[in-house]
């Protein structure tokens, strides 16, 4: 018998490594310096502070359905004061939060390993590629280690089948629903399924089959098959995603899924997806019921979450992007890893099944295409290739030979599992291969969030400075790229809504179209808020308070009026083959100045014919428009030219629209670009 200073010293390595991973993690909190996965992090972001300052969800102030448990797990880190150390400490948090999953995957393991056998599946649980996903704010975090400790209580629940036990696994299976639903649901269903094989295969099963002929069996699968159709019909069809996916998308479905589970096979390096699919049939295990619960609720859990999995890809791809999307299997990991713990601690194994379990990975690494994006936040798997790619210059058949080859090594490793040293080298590898690919995954987002962060100002909270805290509106035009107006709107928690005047932005959570009621530049739907932080091509009748780059924070003087508004003018000054300026202050004389050319480019196109008319202006439609024209002037626009021009305005408010014959050819720039224009009305001294 070991004493008690016996076993504290031995668990000394198990602690020092378990921290050195949780350094790891917050490493790479602490380098990344901004969110980047929109819309997500947005989301997430806007309904904890929703939650931390009234109590109840909403975006954008307006009420949200409840999502997740993770938004409340976040709200507390809301109350403290600066935006930069909440941000700090939820990534910190959230690296706590998704290394809890060793706890539960090492109580599963251990009840069916060796305590060593666990502690490698308890480390390596947290050492896979999806660990990357600690750093956002994303309710995976959350998500993992609780699907780690739904498994394990319910694989106990079924091994002991004790009331208390089995009321433990139905709450957690509940309050899975709630971390991340619909998803979740795939727990209470897998747990029923697995609850029936076991029933089925059990005494009270065997009991009623007893007398059962080949017709019995027959009539008994046709019986469950109707059951599954009426269930399809009468339930499932509600649901669009599963109606849309299963009824009209089902090669799509498949191949999808399929390219999910490449991700998530390459990502934990072939092996424990093998030895996973091995571990099903395990002869010598057959009568331990904590085998026969595993083995149920594992392969339960493949069939529900691969299938979710390829219902959610099939209908993305209809109605955002087609994705790969391993992001929603990586809660299989941690039983994979324990079912190969199992095989290698078999005396014997199913050799048939090694061979379709290992044909069926090699066709998946021939058959199925693997994403090369860097980075690729629905595939964090994928992230070892790219190590190879960029910095190696492998090819897609040299990916695919290595992948095959690791293939090999790993049926080899399982030929020789019993010889001593074999399985401690690959838990050293596996780690090694997994954490590979998590850290490339996590340089590449970093990389990302880099750039957003270099493009941003150096107070990233500049509006807040200003504002203390009082509402700020942005108002916005031509939208093409909302990464901008999210990380503004993150790391200033005084801008409450998002507008824009052509409609252009952008969720998460309600915006606003404000419309031109009046010739004098009155919005609608404006209210009373006190400041206004207006985008590129917008100047509005107020206090100017602060501004950085096109963004300029006005504070109200009365309603809100526009004071000139720009149409189809780039932040680089550039137009295409059409433009517009309106001054709206009214009862103004002075000079309408404009400056045209093609200064920044210097190739051989041909000149640009421009067509400059200067008029009165009306409201149509909620829409500035020319009344009268009175001024019409035409320029030539040679490359490398520059032209001012100016026009005397009698009395404002005043419109001026140039069109451009002869644009640049997209070849030099994606835009469609005319000329580079200016434009400023310069008011009458008055004597």
């Amino acid at each position: 018998m070991k004493s008690a200073a016996d076993r504290a010293f031995a668990a000394i390595p198990v602690a020092l490594i378990g921290v050195a991973v949780l350094t790891l993690y917050a490493v790479e909190a602490w380098s990344r310096k901004t969110p980047w996965v929109f819309t997500d992090e947005a989301e997430w972001t806007q309904i904890s502070r929703s939650i931390a300052s009234t109590g109840h969800a909403a975006r954008r102030g307006q009420p949200i359905y409840f999502k997740s448990l993770y938004a409340f797990l976040l709200a507390p880190f809301w109350w403290i004061h600066s935006t930069a150390t909440a941000y700090a400490a939820i990534k910190y948090m959230n690296a706590v939060v998704m290394t809890l999953a060793a706890i539960p995957t090492y109580l599963l393991a251990r009840m069916l390993v060796t305590r060593r056998a666990a502690v490698a599946v308890g480390l390596l649980a947290v050492l896979i590629p999806g660990m990357g996903y600690a750093t956002s704010i994303v309710p995976e975090v959350l998500a993992y280690p609780w699907y780690a400790l739904c498994s394990w209580l319910i694989v106990r629940a079924l091994t002991t089948k004790r009331r208390l036990d089995y009321a433990i696994a139905i709450a957690a299976a509940i309050v899975a629903g709630l971390i991340r639903w619909p998803q979740f649901a795939t727990v209470p269903a897998s747990f029923v399924i697995a609850y029936g094989v076991i029933w089925f295969n059990g005494p009270r099963g065997r009991a009623m089959r007893a007398g059962w002929s080949r017709s019995d069996y027959i009539g008994a699968i046709a019986l469950f098959a109707g059951a599954m159709i009426l269930f399809n019909r009468v339930v499932l069809q509600h649901e669009q995603i599963w109606q849309v996916s299963t009824q009209y998308l089902k090669s799509r479905m498949l191949d999808l899924g399929l390219k999910a589970a490449l991700a998530l096979t390459i990502g934990m390096g072939i092996l424990p997806v093998v030895g996973g699919l091995v571990s099903l049939r395990l002869r010598e295990r057959r009568d331990q019921p904590a085998y026969r619960a595993f083995a149920a609720y594992l392969a339960a859990s493949i069939i529900c979450i691969s299938l979710y999995t390829a219902v959610k890809a099939a209908f993305l791809s209809t109605v955002f992007s087609t994705l790969t999307e391993e992001r929603n299997m990586i809660y299989l990991s941690p039983m994979l890893l324990v079912g190969t713990a199992l095989v290698f601690e078999a005396r014997r194994l199913d050799w048939r099944l090694v061979t379709v379990a290992s044909a069926f990975v090699l066709w998946l690494i021939y058959a199925k295409p693997a994403n090369l994006l860097f980075p690729y936040f629905e595939a964090p798997g994928f992230g070892i290739l790219d190590v190879f790619t960029r910095h190696f210059q492998w090819t897609i058949q040299d990916l695919r030979l290595a992948l095959a080859l690791t293939l090999a090594v790993a049926v080899i490793a399982l030929c020789f599992r019993h010889v001593r040293g074999v399985a401690a080298v690959l838990v050293v590898v596996g780690a090694a291969w997994m954490l590979t690919s998590e850290i490339a995954a996590t340089v590449g987002a970093d990389t990302f969030a880099t750039q957003f962060r270099n493009h941003l100002p150096k107070h990233l909270n500049w509006i807040d400075l200003q504002t203390h805290g009082a509402p700020v509106t942005y108002l916005g035009q031509e939208v093409v790229d909302p990464n901008g107006v999210l990380l503004t709107e993150f790391w200033n928690r005084s801008l409450k809504h998002v507008d824009s005047l052509d409609g252009s932005c952008c969720g998460p959570g309600p915006f606003y179209a404000p419309n031109i009621l009046r010739p004098d530049g009155l919005l609608s739907g404006m209210g009373d808020v006190p400041y206004v932080v207006s985008d590129n091509g917008i100047w509005m009748q107020g206090q100017q308070v602060a501004s950085w780059k096109q963004l300029t924070l006005y504070k109200r003087r009365g309603p809100w009026r526009l004071l000139a508004f720009e149409q189809q003018v780039y932040s680089d000054s550039w137009a295409p083959g059409w433009s517009t300026y309106t001054y709206f202050r009214p009862k103004q004389r002075g000079t309408m100045v404009v400056h045209i050319g093609r200064r920044g480019y210097t190739g051989d196109a041909p000149a640009g014919d421009a067509v400059i008319q200067v008029g009165t202006m009306k409201i149509v439609a909620d829409q500035a428009r020319i009344e009268h024209v009175y001024a019409t002037v035409r320029q030539v626009v040679a490359n490398g030219s520059d032209h001012v021009i100016r026009i005397p305005v009698a009395q404002t408010p005043v419109r001026v629209v140039i069109t451009i014959k002869h644009t640049i050819p997209p070849s030099v720039d994606p835009r469609n670009l005319g000329a580079q224009v200016a434009f400023n009305f310069v008011p009458a001294k008055h004597r």
